[in-house]
């Protein structure tokens, strides 16, 4: 898609970064001079417009820089979704500190152990948490702090965020991203996505996700809107009615929820907001027979992105206009973006032939500076750059497997170690089988990924101890993991299979039997009626169970939040209206979910605040009247 004149600005702006060393707060400010009128973010709850964002995060700041927060320094940031998370993490850029994200969905171990292990000296949220006292976005004290522009300098080299990835040695590892990655990134994608004040951005991941920043920084640095999706995730549907009424143009999907949404469109056929413009999936593998569906119900072009949280999110862009398919089964992960270097290697670091499998290699301007306080680990992913003479230059060693098309596009193969992706997040099975081994009752502990029919790709862990029910195992894990690493499946062994050399003998290991592995070995009790016999026929189905028990969490019998859009879309077909996907969530058992559906009257569209009947009226219809007129005259159909 062609750059228009807006987005042009953007590029002025990243050539600013290399020239003058403006990172992601001084180009915010920027901006915020440009348009404080309009609005920077929005909610379920209301909106910030710049001007006021930018207070926001100029109090905050001051208020952590009060506190101790320094260039380098580590501010954990606990807090959901919603415009507190952006000023939160704003106002840590500006006091010159680095972020850490921390999901509050997470077990409050996990929370604590990140803490600890980045060596965060100060707290951002709505309560204390982990031995810190935290402070409160919204607190009122804060209006007492100056709302002008920190005297602060913020250099490319110093720490922006920081963010937990998966580790292959039983521990997550920490990546420290830069400013000057974080800039160079953010002024890329508007580029890239072709980002101007016209667009609303629709912020979807969570805040442990590196995407979270993709969404955010370029949105803003464009003058664009950003749209926060309602917590926690939605149905297809409800994800609809939000694109509708906030007017988004550009949205972001993991690839996993796409494919739901599709599958979704194709068994309820619909029209899809017309303002979407773009959109852009990743985290996991694209299928083009997904592609040939999505150009069933529409015509907006869909990027397949490729990166990784030490990359600085995305590198490389497959882009797919006007229902072109490519004629590989996999969507193309697309060239790299400008700034990115991508080689192909063989073991000895000698570049493959074109056709050749190779081992993907990024280098350049996107690379983040390693995994905080953590040297030797950061050596061996991090190596000594041979292509090029510049001091200090290095290429991320990424684990995956790609190969280049004659046209140049790549296409990923997969991982040449063990490392897997469960519903669009990296997991490393060692470190789940560390967080088993620290159970009494187990002395030894394998994971590995199979593919079950019902739920795609699955964890099932192998243990070696005494014997201990399936639920109390994944109860002991959901406590210290982030629920995507909790294993569907369990099987208890006397010994762990070896190989000759050592290894353990994956083709010796029993077959999992998820159904039983899964299903509570509690008595079931008999179904009151016919409508929790009817949900728990729908559990069976989706989950692969022989049975389930009325009083079954969804959670803790092997279900996740991508399933339940499959649980709410049948739970609609049944009923004969909107099923709310929150509903599910809050009622995660048979028992409680029917009592509920009985009670609640056929779901209506939630009624636009003031803020969003506003935005329709004035701003909106603007914005949408200068894009098509800007597309007329450059000639986008």
């Amino acid at each position: 898609m062609p750059v228009s004149g807006e987005g042009r600005s953007t590029i002025l702006v990243d050539s600013a970064v290399s020239e003058i060393g403006a990172c992601v707060p001084q180009l915010f400010e920027q901006r915020v001079r440009t348009c404080p009128d309009a609005i920077a973010t929005s909610d379920q709850d209301g909106y910030l417009t710049y001007a006021e964002l930018n207070a926001a995060a100029n109090r905050l700041a001051a208020a952590l820089i009060e506190r101790g927060a320094t260039a380098d320094g580590i501010v954990g940031v606990n807090l959901p979704r919603g415009r507190n998370l952006v000023t939160a993490v704003l106002a840590v850029l500006k006091s010159g500190a680095g972020y850490l994200p921390l999901d509050p969905a997470l077990p409050a171990a996990r929370r604590a152990y990140q803490l600890a292990a980045a060596g965060a000296s100060l707290l951002i949220g709505n309560q204390s948490h982990g031995g810190f006292d935290a402070l409160d976005p919204s607190a009122p004290e804060l209006a007492g702090h100056s709302a002008e522009n920190p005297a602060v300098v913020v250099a490319p080299g110093d720490l922006a965020y920081v963010i937990f990835t998966s580790g292959s040695t039983g521990q997550p590892k920490p990546v420290a991203v830069t400013h000057a990655s974080l800039a160079h990134h953010a002024t890329t994608i508007c580029a890239a996505f072709d980002l101007t004040d016209a667009d609303s951005v629709l912020q979807f991941a969570g805040p442990g996700f590196d995407v979270f920043g993709e969404e955010v920084y370029p949105t803003l640095l464009a003058g664009a809107r950003l749209s926060i999706a309602p917590d926690p995730m939605p149905s297809p549907t409800e994800l609809e009615e939000h694109l509708h009424r906030n007017q988004v143009t550009v949205a972001n999907l993991p690839t996993q929820y796409w494919d739901q949404w599709v599958h979704d469109l194709e068994a309820d056929p619909r029209a899809l907001p017309a303002t979407l413009r773009l959109l852009i999936v990743g985290s996991d593998t694209a299928y083009t027979h997904t592609l040939a569906d999505w150009w069933r119900h529409c015509t907006v072009p869909v990027f397949n992105a490729y990166g990784l949280t030490e990359t600085t999110i995305t590198v490389t862009l497959g882009r797919f206009y006007s229902q072109s398919l490519p004629d590989t089964d996999t969507l193309p992960i697309g060239e790299p973006l400008a700034g990115a270097q991508v080689h192909l290697l063989d073991g000895e670091l000698e570049p493959v032939s074109t056709g050749c499998p190779g081992e993907l290699y990024i280098g350049g301007a996107f690379l983040a500076r390693g995994y905080l306080g953590q040297p030797v680990s950061t050596a061996e992913r991090f190596v000594p750059d041979p292509f090029t003479t510049a001091p200090g230059a290095r290429l991320y060693r990424t684990g995956d497997l790609a190969v280049r098309r004659p046209d140049g596009a790549l296409v990923f193969l997969g991982r040449v170690d063990d490392q897997v992706k469960i519903r669009g997040q990296r997991v490393e099975p060692a470190e789940i089988a560390t967080a088993l081994c620290t159970h009494l009752q187990v002395r030894q502990a394998y994971v590995r990924a199979v593919d079950d029919e019902a739920v795609g790709k699955t964890l099932v862990a192998y243990v070696v101890g005494t014997t201990i029910e399936p639920d109390r195992l994944r109860r002991f894990l959901a406590e210290r993991l982030h629920p995507t690493m909790v294993p569907a499946g369990y099987v208890c062994l006397d010994r762990l299979p070896i190989t000759a050399n050592g290894k353990i003998d994956n083709n010796a290991l029993p077959a999992p039997r998820l159904a039983l592995a899964i299903a509570s070995p509690e008595p079931k009790a008999a179904a009151p009626d016919n409508l929790e016999e009817q949900i728990a026929t729908i559990w069976r189905e989706l989950l692969g169970l022989e049975q389930v028990g009325f009083d079954d969490s969804f959670f803790e019998v092997g279900g996740h939040s991508l399933l339940l859009v499959q649980v709410q879309r049948k739970l609609t077909s049944l009923l004969g209206h909107q099923v709310p996907g929150v509903a599910l969530f809050a009622f995660p058992t048979i028992r409680k979910l029917a009592g509920h559906l009985r009670q609640v009257q056929p779901h209506q569209p939630m009624p636009l605040s003031t803020h969003e009947r506003e935005y329709q009226r004035t701003d909106g219809r603007a914005r949408m009247r200068q894009r098509r007129a800007r597309q007329t005259a450059g000639g986008i159909e």
